[in-house]
């Protein structure tokens, strides 16, 4: 039982082929992983080394190796830790489908506008260079918020802000707004303003719907 008991405290995250060694300290993991994610808001995917976030968390190098063999192993880990959209459990319900979709916007989801847009950059640079990643940030980023879109907008029509022969059009207005978010951090210029938003939003999705945005 003895035995049972040490076996169970062991690393079980070692990848396939490499024996799991001493048991692994889960206890930091929290603070590992939100330090990548720190690191992804404040510079290229490329520049992000393990070498850094065992700098900056005070962890051994060869810590942090056992228990992400790779970069792109913690990269997934951080992304994952970071949860979901929260908007995918609690829709926006401003009054207005404008007002609900500058909500998502405006999420304070992985530290606000600023910080999240930053991280999607560098995330969009990482998905460039590692077959690995594009799936992941796919599925772990942009899917979930195209369902969010696309629920609110679901539910504009049945408040009756839009028409309802206007449904077939929702499924490819729902994804408008993250492919051209995504389109416009692949083409590396530099964080995408919250104006950039807010154009797509008004002058793309709300015109195809016949919905007029108010002017400010």
């Amino acid at each position: 039982m003895k035995g049972s008991e040490s076996d169970a405290r062991v690393d079980r995250s070692a990848p396939d082929g490499q024996r799991p060694g001493r048991p692994f300290d889960h206890s930091r993991d929290a603070l590992v992983l939100s330090t990548t994610l720190d690191l992804l808001a404040e510079r290229d995917y490329d520049r992000v080394t393990l070498d850094e976030v065992a700098t900056r968390t005070g962890k051994a190098k060869t810590t942090l190796y056992r228990r992400w063999a790779t970069k792109d192993d913690l990269i997934v880990a951080a992304i994952r830790a970071a949860g979901r959209p929260p908007e995918v459990d609690d829709l926006p319900d401003l009054g207005s489908l404008r007002a609900d979709l500058l909500a998502v916007v405006d999420s304070p989801w992985l530290g606000g506008s600023a910080r999240r847009l930053a991280i999607f950059l560098n995330l969009a640079s990482a998905a460039r260079g590692s077959a690995r990643l594009a799936p992941i940030v796919r599925a772990e980023v942009t899917e979930p918020y195209v369902d969010v879109y696309r629920r609110l907008l679901e539910r504009a029509v049945e408040r009756g802000e839009v028409s309802a022969g206007l449904v077939p059009r929702i499924p490819l207005l729902a994804a408008v707004v993250p492919a051209m978010s995504t389109h416009a951090l692949s083409a590396g210029s530099g964080p995408v303003e919250r104006s950039h938003f807010v154009a797509v939003i008004d002058d793309v999705v709300l015109a195809a719907l016949g919905v007029v945005p108010p002017r400010d």
